[in-house]
């Protein structure tokens, strides 16, 4: 009995200490724990009581019970979540681990009007699961995802004042899991995780407030450096990256591609450079010596050489609602591998530019570029519930273009190398009126920038001087009203687009035309028409309903059409000897139900 007395006081001294020391790494879990903790404040100091809101300034909307993202003056996404452990006297330790997660279950078909196998990309019976053909042309043009993926973001986040005074520095290892691949059972484990941004941050404060600092930072990216790119839309942006979604300015890239990243942020304006390496596998000459005492020959050997890519930037601000960006970059791409050009450089420089107007509302920008961070000082942007206020006029328009300059091999002149330029250009206007928001957008992208990561149709190579290319075009408008009594927002989008080509000029030797054009959609996604067949304009359009079911959970439907004439496939002659290529029907109308959680 007393050795019992003596086990169970033992375990009890045990599990008090544990219950002591559980508060500091332990991430908060329960509802009531969601309000932020006070910025830069000991653990045992109260957070301050929130100031009343006026109630002619009353913010109506959806509030997140998770709030995922504000920014930083570098535009950095963080979470108003964190706990603080003293480690020394005058010193605050501020660490901790969060997600950000999207689970969505969705429900439907993308096309009822075709049997499966008729059109690519193949469209299957009505099932659970997300489609790429549930993305229309003109969504989400600011991302990379669609919104409907379930993927989850792991971050473990730190942070700390420097032994110099003004000085911080913080960390975070982001890693993105993809469940929908998980789920797959490919046993790829490469595109189930991969590295979202890790990086180390030293920041030097020289003025500014909490949550407008100014100062140098120098950020390091370990692992990868996608988030770090030029332009300013997302589907026009470059620089980046991520090789599985063919958006990687490193053809051939082996592995991941990491830099640095060194910012000065003052009052009004910012500027930054920073450089980028990464492994390619490209042709090297060789002296290999005769065995026979004969002398010496030249041979080529392939093999992983490191690629540099630079860039550079600044902004500032005209007036409060008038901004100036431009940015340039230089990248290495290897070397070419043809014999008449064997071992010299492939390379791409070029420049992006933005002019923005606001009023009301903050620069436009992507939280694909952002950082994950967790300070709770920043001022909440990125990623939050859209917030309303009755009578309250917004607006934000932005124009930006890009241009790039790519050495490639001429494709008319043996031996020798090129210059091929590639442009895009968007323009953008984004308005809110009380509970009415509305978006207008026109994208142009020439065909060498919608293929420039390839880079060019025929890869390495220009375009021929005898082909014919037309640029791609589009124009969209969206809008939504939201209702507050009933938490429902009715949407309506719709777009026209006219796709990029190629078109190869040719007759037979009996005079007769046989002229070919190609659409190209995007790297890898083209489709042939029939001979003497041109493009034609691709209608899409969306109507949507959303009901906000609580602060972390909404359900959404929606009906879509889409109007395609440029769709074809090969079916045989009458006399089922010869291929043809022909068109479908143009028409692909499809439907979802959805409910998503985000936290």
């Amino acid at each position: 009995m007393t050795r019992t007395k003596v086990r169970i006081r033992a375990l009890g001294k045990v599990l008090a200490l544990g219950a002591l020391c559980a508060p500091t790494a332990a991430f908060a879990q329960d509802a009531d724990e969601d309000a932020p903790s006070p910025p830069e404040a000991a653990p045992e100091l109260p957070p301050e009581p929130a100031k009343p809101r006026p109630p002619e300034a009353e913010v109506k909307g959806p509030e997140a019970s998770h709030s995922l993202a504000a920014r930083s003056p570098e535009g950095d996404v963080s979470v108003q979540k964190r706990q603080a452990t003293p480690t020394q006297p005058g010193a605050v330790r501020a660490h901790s681990d969060f997600v950000d997660t999207r689970l969505t279950w969705t429900l439907g078909d993308d096309d009822f009007l075709h049997p499966t196998g008729e059109a690519i990309p193949l469209s299957p019976n009505f099932s659970i699961g997300d489609r790429p053909q549930y993305r229309l042309f003109f969504d989400n043009l600011n991302s990379r995802f669609s919104g409907r993926e379930n993927v989850s973001h792991l971050v473990l986040y730190g942070k700390m004042p420097g032994y110099i005074e003004n000085l911080e520095t913080d960390a975070a290892l982001v890693m993105r899991v993809n469940m929908t691949s998980l789920a797959s059972q490919s046993n790829n484990v490469n595109s189930v995780l991969e590295d979202a941004g890790s990086y180390l941050r030293v920041f030097y404060k020289t003025g500014g407030d909490e949550q407008k600092a100014e100062g140098a930072s120098l950020v390091l990216y370990p692992i990868d450096t996608d988030r770090f790119r030029l332009g300013y839309l997302y589907d026009i942006s470059w620089g980046g990256t991520n090789a599985r979604i063919n958006q990687s300015i490193f053809p051939r890239l082996q592995g991941s591609a990491p830099g640095a990243k060194l910012q000065y942020d003052g009052k009004g304006f910012y500027a930054f450079g920073g450089f980028k390496t990464a492994s390619i596998v490209e042709v090297q000459r060789r002296i290999v010596e005769s065995g026979s005492g004969e002398g010496a020959t030249t041979d080529t050997v392939r093999v992983a050489e490191t690629n540099y890519g630079f860039l550079g930037g600044l902004g500032f601000d005209v007036t409060d609602g008038f901004r100036l960006d431009g940015g340039a970059g230089y990248f290495q791409q290897g070397r070419f591998e043809e014999p008449d050009v064997l071992g010299e450089r492939v390379y791409t420089f070029g420049f992006s530019g933005r002019v923005v107007l606001h009023d009301g509302m903050p620069v436009p920008r992507s939280a694909d570029f952002a950082l994950y961070r967790n300070d709770p000082n920043a001022p909440t942007e990125l990623f939050r519930p859209e917030q309303y206020e009755a009578g309250k006029f917004a607006w934000a328009i932005a124009a930006e273009g890009s241009q790039l300059h790519q050495n490639l091999k001429d494709f008319d002149r043996p031996g020798a190398t090129d210059i091929q330029l590639a442009r895009a250009a968007a323009l953008q206007a984004n308005l809110k009126y009380g509970f009415l928001r509305t978006s207008v957008s026109a994208i142009y992208r020439d065909l060498p920038y919608v293929l420039r990561n390839q880079p060019s149709f025929i890869p390495f190579q220009t375009i021929p001087d005898q082909a014919k290319t037309e640029d791609e075009t589009f124009f969209a408008v969206s809008t939504d009203y939201f209702i507050d009594s009933a938490r429902l927002t009715p949407g309506f989008g719709a777009g026209l687009q006219m796709p990029a080509t190629f078109r190869s000029e040719s007759v037979d030797l009996f005079g007769q035309d046989t002229s070919r054009t190609i659409v190209v959609r995007e790297q890898g996604n083209l489709a042939f028409l029939p001979v003497g067949e041109q493009r034609v304009p691709i209608l899409q359009a969306r109507a949507s309903l959303k009901w906000d079911l609580s602060p972390m959970m909404s359900a959404v439907t929606w009906l879509q059409y889409r109007r395609d004439n440029n769709a074809t496939r090969l079916e045989l002659d009458p006399s089922g000897t010869v291929l043809l290529r022909r068109f479908i029907s143009p028409n692909f109308v499809g439907y979802g139900l959805a409910m998503q959680a985000r936290f």
